[in-house]
């Protein structure tokens, strides 16, 4: 019955998202600010329950005119923590692990070599960031492993295995590691990877993605850039920097603005009430199941307010994603700098859409 519901509903999601086309007067408000913030590609939509507005406009690097194509992917930085969030509960519904599962009831092996303080942390804790685990968002923090040369299955264990053994800090803290540890547990309890996992949801979905940065997968998709003393300098695939192979669950996903947001259309009618990949009641878990972060997103909820939200970012590209479930709406933008500038940029342009949605529509 779960296998004939999921065929329908994703049958009438082929038909709803054909993505159509924002209007021409927003169109330029996001040409202009392009411009001025120096944003060198950017893909933004509004979503509906029903319908996915979306644009594309740039070039894969700064000093380029080649423009990018529209099926351009972007990374997604720690907006991948609610694909691994999205997998887990998809596990929990089919009776492979819980929220409630103990990393080391799963990994037993491990516990005496690790701190008191994270005997009992479970699988929701890490989702949530509430198993004390350091957070490693930095390279500096992650240079320590670089010499790792086993499976990415072997460095994440490894990996883990360390961070066990390292105080803890503040309930709370935000955690890549975190995650590291929550893709291990994922992969015990079904016995498959967690690229396997990823394949695995995105095939159900039909859904395309990249794992890595999305210019090593196509070179005129949108090439990451730092800002180097107010200079955009953009880096080639070949370039050294990128994120350890282990580190996928917590931030490495690539994918386009039409498949991400279809992505995020399923959340925004999980949120109204309606079931699809997951029951209904799971997505309002996922998004508000506590506050002021559930599991994979974090949320505000006030008297006339209720929203969930996530950024993600790995220094060179920026993914901003906002859901309002009350005014029947999400929306998404990504582009390829993660300057300080085009960031404050982009949160004026979400505030534009979510106060005047309609506005945004041809």
């Amino acid at each position: 019955m779960r296998a004939l519901l999921f065929l329908s509903i994703s049958l009438l999601f082929g038909s709803w998202c054909n993505a159509q086309q924002i209007s021409e007067e927003f169109k330029n408000k996001i040409r202009q600010l392009q411009q001025e913030h120096q944003i060198p590609a950017i893909a933004v939509s509004l979503i509906r329950p029903d319908s996915i507005f979306s644009y594309v406009n740039g070039k894969s690097r700064f000093n380029k005119k080649e423009p990018i194509p529209q099926n351009a992917k972007f990374h997604l930085g720690s907006n991948t923590k609610a694909i691994t969030s999205f997998i887990a509960m998809r596990l929990t519904e089919e009776g492979e692990i819980n929220w409630g599962t103990k990393f080391f009831r799963l990994f037993p092996e491990l516990i005496s070599d690790s701190r008191n303080t994270y005997h009992d942390i479970t699988l929701g804790d890490l989702l949530s960031h509430s198993a004390q685990i350091r957070p490693y968002t930095t390279g500096i923090e992650l240079s320590k492993f670089n010499n790792l040369k086993g499976t990415i299955s072997e460095n994440g264990y490894a990996f883990s295995k360390s961070v066990l053994d390292e105080k803890p800090v503040k309930k709370g803290t935000y955690s890549n590691a975190g995650y590291v540890l929550a893709a291990l547990m994922l992969e015990r309890a079904s016995g498959k990877t967690y690229r396997e996992l990823v394949a695995q949801t995105m095939n159900a979905l039909d859904l395309d993605y990249a794992i890595g940065f999305p210019n090593k997968e196509n070179l005129t998709f949108p090439w990451g850039h730092w800002d180097q003393k107010g200079a955009l300098e953009a880096l080639s695939p070949d370039h050294e920097y990128k994120l350890p192979d282990y580190m996928v669950s917590a931030g490495d996903i690539s994918m386009n603005i039409t498949d991400y947001s279809t992505f995020i259309q399923l959340h925004l009618n999980g949120l109204l009430g309606k079931t699809n990949y997951l029951n209904a009641d799971d997505y309002n878990w996922l998004h508000f199941g506590q506050s002021p972060y559930a599991y994979g997103w974090g949320n505000v909820i006030k008297e006339k307010n209720k929203m969930s939200f996530h950024d993600g970012s790995a220094g060179t590209y920026y993914c901003h994603t906002v859901i309002l479930p009350l005014k029947n709406i999400a929306v998404v933008i990504m582009m390829n700098t993660a300057s300080t500038n085009a960031v404050q940029a982009i949160y004026e342009l979400q505030k534009t859409m979510t106060a005047q949605p309609q506005k945004i529509k041809n």
